[in-house]
């Protein structure tokens, strides 16, 4: 079941509508201004192709697209703002909508794959919504509901399946391609996975100077709540993830994806997954040999200069002398360095970029990472890690402040700062795990409540509460 928490007091409900209200009455007076402003950019592009002579510019077609570009952006977000209000009076009925992100893995897989049974056994209706054609090829490969990816396939039943949803799944920011679904799913319950622990500051803790705010960035910031239920790991969490997004009710029940971690991956468990790096991974410890995963995070600046000085050959080399497989996921928004990378490091099998590794870290023996939130997952495992950090000022001063309060008395292995360092670590990673076992029991009673490879089951109790709890109202 899942974790009991405290409904808002009715006090506080009650300044929550009035601010739902507030923001509905300002959603119309801003769709009346953009339907103005769209019917004004008509006229001016009526009168630019009927009298270019009017207009004194040297580039009549460009004008005259650029006109053409504002006035689709201003209708659409008319458009949206329209299905946001239908979305919000249309009857619901007893359905789930997961939301995927860029790769099918993390939390919205795992949950989904999850609450599948759960939902038939209870008449609930599950779909999911893909990001790409990939992954709606996986959805209905496995014979399930799935939305099209390409907004332009979508059909009646499809719209009024996603303005019915009783609840929407989410484990990132509600950034999908189609221009429409979050608008459609506006109405629903809002239960957010989220993606991980993190030692960054993110959500409303990233800002940044006035001075660069874009539409992007406030597309972003809009897109951190509200959210009717938010997912974490433990009760020791809920004070940060409230400072970072808005959210009314929080669960620490665990994640999904960290359930694959305790128990062997099924065939669905393994869509999704670079399949080929898994059997190598198998294979070597079949052997005998480690298995090393050096899986950092990205950089906001010094994109792939960082990574090329920080001695991934050496590294390397140091453990194709000792038998040992090195294994490199970049992540996503580096993956297009992986072609050179390749070139260069020879001795290492790179991960296929945007693939779930989740199974991988079944077969992995020692995490090398920075940032990354993985180290946390990891820690169910009770394996070494290795903090790797070659260009920690650059990366705090450039990319992301942190917020690494949950490191400051232990952290999960040593931290290296230079490559010497780290090749030092992984010559003993026994004694070097051994070393650092009371830390990591310590930082994962902490982190995580439920450490039982059942945050899937938890979270279907969750889901059939919340629909119930929607369509009771």
């Amino acid at each position: 079941m899942p974790t009991t928490v405290q409904r808002p007091a009715a006090e506080s409900m009650s300044l929550l509508e009035q601010r739902v209200e507030g923001v509905e009455s300002m959603g119309i007076q801003v769709c009346s201004a953009i339907e103005s402003l769209a019917e004004s950019l008509v006229s001016l592009r009526q009168q630019v192709s009927a009298r270019p002579d009017t207009v004194a510019t040297t580039d009549m077609p460009g004008l005259i697209s650029r006109i053409q570009q504002l006035e689709s952006q201003f209708r659409l977000q008319s458009a949206c703002a329209d299905l946001e209000r239908t979305s919000r009076f249309h009857p619901k009925r007893a359905s789930v909508v997961f939301v995927g992100t860029t790769y099918f893995g993390c939390n919205a897989k795992y949950g989904w794959l999850g609450f599948r049974e759960a939902a038939r056994r209870a008449g609930v209706e599950c779909f999911f919504l893909p990001q790409t054609a990939a992954q709606e090829a996986a959805i209905r490969s496995l014979g399930e509901a799935c939305f099209p990816a390409n907004p332009n396939d979508w059909m009646p039943e499809d719209i009024t399946a996603a303005l019915s949803a009783a609840v929407v799944v989410t484990c990132d920011h509600l950034l999908n391609p189609n221009p429409f679904a979050a608008a459609m799913l506006a109405g629903a319950r809002h239960v957010q996975l989220w993606h991980g622990i993190s030692i960054k500051e993110i959500g409303l803790g990233n800002l940044r100077p006035l001075r660069e705010m874009s539409p992007n960035v406030a597309k972003v910031m809009a897109t951190c709540g509200p959210f009717n239920h938010f997912i974490g790991t433990s009760a020791a969490q809920e004070r940060e993830f409230r400072r970072w997004f808005g959210l009314e009710r929080y669960a620490p029940i665990g994640y999904p994806r960290n359930d694959v971690l305790l128990r062997e991956p099924t065939d669905a468990d393994l869509i999704g997954v670079d399949t080929a790096v898994l059997e190598q991974a198998r294979n070597a410890r079949r052997a005998g040999s480690r298995v090393v995963l050096y899986a950092p995070t990205f950089r906001d600046a010094r994109r792939g200069v960082w990574i090329a000085e920080a001695g991934l050959e050496r590294l390397a080399t140091e453990l194709k002398k000792r038998g040992d497989t090195l294994l490199v996921a970049m992540h996503p928004v580096e993956a297009p360095l992986i072609p050179q990378l390749r070139a260069a490091v020879p001795s290492a099998r790179f991960v296929t970029p945007r693939t779930d590794l989740y199974p991988l870290l079944r077969e992995t023996d020692v995490l090398v990472t920075d940032y990354s939130s993985i180290m946390f997952d990891f820690l169910l495992l009770d394996r070494p890690v290795i903090l790797y950090r070659p260009d920690h000022a650059d990366y705090v001063q450039h990319s992301r402040q942190l917020y690494d309060e949950k490191l400051l008395d232990a952290k999960p292995g040593p931290l290296t700062t230079t490559l010497d360092q780290l090749l030092d670590a992984v010559r003993t990673p026994d004694a070097l795990g051994a070393r650092h076992a009371d830390d990591r029991a310590g930082l994962r009673q902490r982190l995580f409540d439920h450490a039982d490879g059942s945050a899937s089951a938890r979270l279907n109790a969750l889901l059939l509460d919340e629909i119930r709890l929607a369509l009771d109202a």
